[in-house]
């Protein structure tokens, strides 16, 4: 039987001939490549949402001849939309950065983690929307509620992305960085709670005090590199039972 030349999920060529023309350079690194193309289109995808959020704010029409006083009027009433921009870049740009956390230790691909990703972009498009609704409606509960749902869906598939990329059983990366701490689990659990926080102050306070509550996640992280730093001594100095 004729050794296969090349393989990928779903497809295994056979033939005696190479699938080439000839002008073309071998496929050694097929897997790669098409990790390459998962990863570029990922970070198109982010950079479309992010840039998006812009987009959402308008500048203000003014009269010709308008007063500074007029134009500072106008930039007063953008306020709320700027803390909702500036709120909703950064954390997109956090899903960007874990995503390319986890997604360092990947060196195959399957179906799976595909549609897992698309998920994942999907949660990631939907913010532009969401945070320029709250933006828009600064005063209202509903808005800040959807928009933290949002955020959750994108917690959500941030953790499922990261469970199966540890898993050494779906063969997506070497199982010796199953317990690499920027694997954990608890990681993405911690802006998820405080997003679910937000949610439920949102029924007994004000939709200001909501999103001031997230400043909170600064010293939440803090916290959390105490146990990322446990986590990488013992990762980089395993204990050998005899």
């Amino acid at each position: 039987m004729p050794r296969p030349i090349f393989n990928e999920p779903g497809l295994t060529y056979t033939g005696g001939l190479s699938p080439m023309d000839g002008n073309e350079a071998p496929l050694h690194n097929r897997d790669e490549f098409q990790l390459e193309r998962l990863i570029l289109f990922t970070d198109a995808v982010f950079a479309i949402a992010i840039t998006l959020l812009i987009i959402e704010i308008k500048v203000p029409e003014l009269h010709h001849g308008a007063s500074e006083s007029a134009i500072l009027a106008h930039l007063a009433a953008l306020t709320p939309k700027f803390i909702g921009f500036f709120v909703a870049f950064f954390i997109i740009a956090i899903y960007w950065l874990a995503h390319h956390r986890v997604f360092r230790f990947v060196t195959r691909y399957n179906n799976r983690l595909i549609w897992l990703n698309i998920l994942f972009l999907l949660s990631i498009v939907l913010m532009p929307f969401t945070a320029a609704f709250q933006g828009e409606y600064p005063l209202l509960r509903t808005p800040w509620v959807l928009y933290s749902l949002s955020v959750l869906f994108t917690g959500f598939m941030q953790l499922c992305l990261q469970a199966y990329i540890r898993n050494p059983a779906n063969g997506v990366a070497p199982a010796i960085f199953a317990t690499h701490p920027d694997l954990d689990l608890v990681r993405p659990l911690v802006p998820m709670s405080l997003f679910v926080v937000s949610i439920l102050l949102c029924f007994i306070s004000s939709p200001w005090v909501c999103k001031l509550f997230l400043i909170v996640m600064a010293p939440a992280m803090m916290l959390y590199g105490r146990r990322y730093r446990r986590l990488l001594h013992e990762y980089e100095h395993p204990v050998v039972v005899v």
